[in-house]
């Protein structure tokens, strides 16, 4: 969430910039507030744009892990290897982050829901979910478009 927040702030900081001198007088010379609210745009919008999942083609047996950036998913398809059983495995644990003197210790208990896929017996894939109802509905999918 870190970075998706700060590029929105830096989206918001280069829409104030560009706008600001419509209705403002301003002594800065107009190409200086385009590169500067210009560059602040396309850094947060980078920013936002960015993030990373897995696709599963159950047409053609494949998946892939991908990265995102502004909006084109990179990474490779790769086999689907047969797979005999899918589970949903809750994972609690306590969450901690390290005090550095500018945030505040923080400690929350965090539990993830995971949708895993077996394949020879042992653990293929796994997928993260934060909400037990967003991975129970993809476990249902999974299930139904591997027919198992």
């Amino acid at each position: 969430m870190g970075p998706r927040l700060l590029g929105l702030i830096l989206i918001t900081a280069g829409a104030l910039v560009l706008i600001v001198p419509f209705f403002f007088v301003v002594s800065t010379a107009p190409q200086k507030i385009g590169l500067v609210g210009g560059g602040a745009l396309i850094i947060g919008m980078t920013m936002v744009s960015i993030y990373s999942g897995t696709l599963i083609d159950f047409d053609k047996r494949r998946y892939k892990e991908y990265q995102s950036i502004f909006w084109i998913k990179l990474g490779t398809w790769q086999k689907l290897l047969p797979v005999e059983r899918a589970e949903l495995v809750i994972h609690s644990y306590k969450s901690k982050n390290t005090p550095n003197g500018i945030s505040p210790t923080l400690v929350q208990d965090v539990t993830i829901y995971k949708c895993v896929l077996l394949a020879n017996g042992t653990k293929f894939l796994a997928l993260d979910f934060a909400k037990e109802k967003d991975a129970v509905a993809a476990i249902e999918r999974i299930k139904r478009g591997l027919e198992i």
